[in-house]
């Protein structure tokens, strides 16, 4: 190799187990002499094998890396959709107060959104449907029992006294016909508050409203008082709903109050106020007082004052329990003709 060099090339090879390189060294164009370097092959393999292997461990490692990240992501598409199919699936079992929770992905949080929106509207849809129900049910039972009786007693009666057992059972099934106008129409609303238009003057409405509830607070013994304090005669109210949250109240105070039962109306300038109380005392917690579902006393099925209240609500009023002892509702009738 040394004779290579000096011929002007660089020389590569083996010699005794070592690699071997030679490089002429020049001057003045003539070659004056040979720079020989050696290194052991054994050590060149090993430091070449040891490079491989670090970067065979990097490749392993970035591989493992994007297998974790992949999982990751993974994960994190899939936890969303399975959260959602898993609420899909309790809607399906009955459970519509499952919900879907967020995420932190925008697209799938949209889908999420408007499941729970739709679930949502389905949800009020159907206790509309139950309130509906409920109201009826409850509203009708009174006066249809009053009407049976009412024709079971005419019955009975010779033809020379039929005519007012006829009266009343027709006016019992004009009251009936209203009930169920009103349940319709707060079932149309959505409960959602609008302007009725006042159809009924307040003196007539508490003169109507006397002559149906005094017989059967007299046949317990009771009195039914109705006054109104300076509110003119004529002042009209919307009489269908007022009349069904009157009845109510009444119905209510004839269960479960006791002694005198009064109607009395106040103008109070934007609003008339009808208060209806007798003199027992109320125990019951006010704040759950109009919960559907609740009684005071545990008895009854709880959709009397929750109807009251819902009405009262539609027609942009409000039904408040205004004394505990004794006990007194309040039911504030705006006057569409003095608002601002």
């Amino acid at each position: 190799m040394a004779r290579r060099a000096l011929g002007g090339t660089v020389a590569r090879g083996t010699a005794g187990g070592d690699l071997v390189v030679a490089v002429p060294v020049s001057h003045a164009e003539q070659v004056i002499g040979v720079m020989r370097a050696s290194s052991a092959e054994r050590t060149v393999r090993d430091r070449v094998l040891a490079v491989w292997a670090a970067l065979l461990g990097v490749a392993v490692l970035a591989l493992a890396v994007a297998v974790l990240v992949a999982r990751r992501q993974a994960r994190a598409l899939t936890a969303p959709l399975e959260d959602l199919s898993r609420h899909c699936r309790a809607v399906m079992d009955g459970d519509l107060t499952a919900r879907a929770a967020p995420s932190t992905i925008a697209e799938i949080d949209q889908v999420a959104r408007t499941h729970n929106d739709m679930l949502h509207s389905l949800s009020e849809l159907l206790r509309h449907e139950r309130n509906f129900t409920a109201n009826a049910s409850h509203q009708l039972r009174t006066p249809l029992t009053g009407l049976q009786l009412t024709l079971e007693a005419g019955l009975e009666q010779d033809e020379s006294r039929l005519r007012p057992v006829l009266d009343e059972a027709l006016a019992a099934t004009r009251r009936l016909h209203d009930t169920v106008e009103e349940v319709l129409r707060l079932s149309g609303s959505r409960g959602l508050p609008h302007t009725a238009a006042p159809d009924r003057a307040v003196a007539d409405l508490l003169s109507e409203t006397e002559e149906r509830w005094h017989g059967l607070f007299a046949r317990d013994g009771r009195r039914l008082e109705c006054v109104t304090d300076e509110v003119p005669g004529d002042e009209r109210v919307p009489g269908g709903p007022v009349a069904e949250i009157l009845g109510v109240l009444l119905d209510n105070a004839r269960a479960h109050g006791r002694g005198t039962v009064r109607v009395r109306v106040r103008d109070l300038g934007d609003a008339l106020a009808f208060d209806v109380g007798d003199e027992g005392a109320l125990e019951a917690d006010p704040a759950r007082l109009f919960g559907r579902g609740h009684t005071g006393d545990g008895t009854g099925a709880g959709i009397g004052l929750a109807l009251a209240r819902d009405l009262a609500f539609s027609l942009g009023g409000r039904l408040f329990l205004a004394s505990g002892d004794p006990t007194t509702f309040t039911l504030l009738v705006p006057v569409p003709g003095r608002l601002e």
